[in-house]
């Protein structure tokens, strides 16, 4: 909780500028056409889900104070749509249809607060449960949500397939951040790490590292393992 993360850094346990992240799905993400496949009943219930999550957001930030806060919006499905991935949807208004829920939500978040979107390839099933060939639509998709959320970004978050595909990474040379750290998803199969690098640095110059999402569905057992490859891709990038 909150809490306990304020309480560990009045002890010197955590840096004081560390900040609580609350990551949370955006809309299309939490409510997709495969949990609501009725004809019509998403139109029903993503303007009162969105509301329920304009209301939750509100109540974090009556909570934690702005400067101790970062909200990250988790999208998935609105990733896969950008590829026209998901059946029931038209291939038409792809983009337009996931930037609503950005421009409704995000200029609402106080500037005190950091932000930041997490493009996601879905690890539920095992990751990844999408494979496009190229970032191409990611990217669309990142440059329209930065455009689209009415105030400051802090970062964006892009997955790295392991291939190494130039093709995959070129598009991110079209990556416009407007002041965003950009983050790629890099740290898996660390066979292939440093290859992974060095091409996105042929199109993405300056980036920051991490995994390629977070580590929520991941075997506990795992974890120790995860740490040792952050700790390995943080000296091989120094």
């Amino acid at each position: 909780s909150y809490f306990v993360f304020r309480a560990l850094k009045e002890r010197g346990v955590l840096p004081r500028h560390l900040r609580f992240q609350v990551s949370m799905p955006m809309v299309n993400s939490a409510v997709p056409p495969r949990v609501f496949p009725v004809e019509g009943d998403l139109d029903k219930i993503k303007p009162g889900f969105e509301a329920a999550l304009r209301a939750e957001l509100a109540k974090i930030v009556e909570k934690i104070p702005a400067d101790e806060l970062a909200i990250q919006w988790d999208c998935a499905t609105e990733v896969q749509d950008a590829y026209g991935a998901i059946p029931q949807l038209p291939r038409q208004g792809m983009i337009e249809r996931n930037v609503a829920q950005v421009r409704n939500l995000s200029p609402g978040i106080p500037e005190d607060v950091a932000l930041g979107y997490h493009l996601c390839f879905g690890t539920l099933g095992g990751w990844p449960r999408f494979q496009p060939e190229t970032l191409s639509e990611t990217v669309s998709l990142a440059n329209a949500f930065l455009a689209a959320s009415g105030r400051r970004v802090d970062w964006i978050h892009i997955p790295l397939l392991d291939t190494e595909d130039e093709a995959f990474f070129a598009p991110l040379k079209d990556l416009n951040p407007r002041g965003a750290r950009v983050y790629l998803g890099a740290i898996h199969n660390m066979a292939g790490f440093q290859q992974r690098v060095a091409l996105a640095r042929k199109y993405l110059p300056e980036f920051g590292l991490a995994a390629y999402c977070g580590f929520g569905r991941s075997p506990v057992s795992d974890l120790p393992g995860i740490l040792v490859e952050h700790v390995k891709a943080a000296g091989t990038t120094a």
